[in-house]
């Protein structure tokens, strides 16, 4: 069941839920991969904290995609 609104002109709109979270995933997500190349680039080994930093993004991506298809 989609929530749908229409407009003053008749046009059908889609809520957009889970936008929020896959913004949030995004950037999470590539914040972890741009330090641990960084890191990486400077001859460092990368911190768990990178690793957990892109797990998360790619959890809140996949939590915002569940959220919109419903």
């Amino acid at each position: 069941m989609e929530e749908e609104k229409k407009t003053d002109t008749g046009k059908t709109v889609r809520s957009k839920k889970g936008v929020i979270l896959q913004l949030f995933g995004v950037v999470l997500f590539s914040l972890g991969l741009l330090n641990t190349m960084l890191t990486l680039k400077g001859g460092l080994e990368p911190d768990r904290f990178n690793y957990i930093l892109i797990i998360l993004g790619g959890v809140f991506i996949a939590s915002g995609v569940w959220q919109s298809r419903k």
